[in-house]
């Protein structure tokens, strides 16, 4: 048996920071090639405590820390700053995402791609849309590493030219643990986690490994999987209903026992 608590999105916590904080100019909503989703340069929905967002009843699931749904205006991004010991994966939604950091790395990566930084003893970076004209919207999770002080370390994987990173209707297992081998994944790091990536066509499912509990999923909206005691293996199955179709990101890691997640609601 398996606990599922729903999160929806009305519960996830709503960022639009000041763009000088960031080194952006003011914000420009007459600007016709910005998006309507927000007249602020970011919207950030944190789904833990982050930024100016604290909540210690909502810090973490396991060992992900952090994960934040972007949406970045064209022609804007966060200027250069600095992370240490943590791993950290951007999965991008749409548009193209622009990345430079202290190693030298300097790439651009558009949808379907999944790009991660072993954060270790420190890196500087910088994330911008370079766009004039489209939006661009990621998902950035942060996951405490097994260790601290790593050697920083950066790597991508763009689905272009090297087969598309989604599949319709089937899960797209994209990062695994490096010290892992009985799995080969596109971005490897250092956590005993797995992040997995699907496309649900209107109608479709997908088995992850039967519950009697259902959770309809909106937009935005998150769930949490835990085993009961003495749970070794479940089984459970996301489908869409009516003309919807779904983009789904799962995080796997292993079990601590203890208690995980939201218990603010």
């Amino acid at each position: 048996m398996i606990n599922l608590k729903h999160i929806p999105a009305t519960k996830l916590y709503t960022s639009e920071p000041n763009p000088s904080w960031f080194g952006n100019p003011p914000n420009a909503p007459e600007n016709p090639h910005w998006d309507s989703r927000s007249t602020n340069w970011l919207k950030s929905r944190f789904h833990f405590s982050f930024a100016e967002y604290s909540n210690p009843r909502n810090s973490n699931f396991g060992v992900l820390r952090v994960m934040n749904d972007d949406f970045v205006q064209p022609s804007r991004g966060f200027g250069t700053h600095g992370h240490a010991d943590m791993e950290i994966i951007t999965y991008v939604v749409e548009g193209s995402l622009t990345h430079k950091d202290s190693m030298g790395t300097e790439e651009s990566l558009g949808p379907g791609s999944v790009q991660f930084m072993t954060a270790g003893s420190g890196i500087r970076h910088s994330e911008y849309n370079l766009s004039d004209e489209k939006g661009l919207r990621f998902i950035q999770s942060w996951i405490v590493p097994r260790e601290r002080g790593l050697k920083p370390n950066y790597g991508s994987f763009d689905p272009v030219g090297n087969g598309s990173c989604t599949v319709e209707n089937e899960w797209k297992h994209l990062v695994s643990d490096v010290q892992d081998k009985t799995v080969t994944t596109p971005v490897q790091i250092e956590q005993d986690a797995n992040m997995y990536v699907a496309e649900l066509e209107t109608g479709g499912s997908v088995n992850i490994t039967s519950m009697t509990k259902e959770v309809g999923l909106g937009r935005h909206d998150g769930c949490e999987v835990v085993p009961q005691a003495g749970t070794h293996e479940a089984e459970i199955m996301f489908s869409t209903g009516g003309d919807m179709s779904a983009h789904l990101l799962m995080f796997e890691m292993e079990y601590s026992g203890t208690p995980a997640g939201r218990t603010d609601f």
